[in-house]
């Protein structure tokens, strides 16, 4: 499904990611585990075509193109919620729903559910805790069922509770064939859905 292949990105004469060789299957969940700065992000960034790199990332064997439209259907939560602080959760949802083309309500805001958020609380997002503003930055990321979901450090915030929630909800996307990108410092809160654990350290893979 997604396959890299020599994989290196320099920046200001200094090497971010380092000759990634990796192939990635439809369907299961990789977990990229290392320390802050050891490079997940960017090597997530790299997979969505979000930066220009060398070598080549294909996409069902054909080369991915920076700046060019994503050949499958994505959902992306990287670094922080992507949220309007001023609206509602119910209005942030709708507004992804939107882009995306989903009108269903039960499909806008079946996650939000899921996850212990209220759709009909009228307060405005600014006035969440950290844990609440992750969770709807997650149910953004996975509504309207994207073939490929990727998740960086998707637990900050978040309680126990809500982990293993988390954990359930990625678990059934797995079955139903979504492919599942994470990455966390701590991943083995959610090692239990994980089928295979992508090592990095200052931009290589170990």
């Amino acid at each position: 499904m997604i396959k890299l292949i020599g994989v290196s990105k320099e920046h200001q004469h200094h090497m971010l990611l380092k000759n990634i060789n990796l192939e990635i299957e439809r369907g299961k969940v990789y977990g990229f585990k290392g320390r802050n700065g050891s490079g997940k992000t960017m090597l997530l960034r790299a997979i969505l075509g979000l930066i220009k790199v060398d070598g080549k990332v294909l996409i069902n064997n054909e080369p991915l193109k920076f700046g060019s439209k994503y050949p499958l259907k994505v959902g992306v939560f990287i670094e922080k919620p992507s949220i309007i602080p001023e609206f509602t959760a119910l209005k942030n949802l709708k507004l992804v729903a939107a882009l995306k083309g989903i009108t269903d309500i039960n499909e806008i805001t079946k996650y939000l559910v899921e996850l212990g958020l209220d759709p009909k609380d009228k307060r405005k997002v600014r006035k969440y805790s950290l844990g609440m503003k992750q969770k709807v930055g997650i149910a953004q990321t996975l509504m309207g069922d994207p073939e490929l979901v990727v998740l960086d450090e998707p637990t900050n915030a978040l309680d126990r509770k809500s982990i293993e929630i988390l954990v359930q909800i990625l678990e059934r996307l797995k079955q139903q064939g979504c492919t599942i990108l994470i990455a966390s410092h701590q991943l083995e809160d959610i090692e239990s859905v994980v089928d295979k654990v992508v090592h990095i350290e200052a931009g290589a893979l170990e």
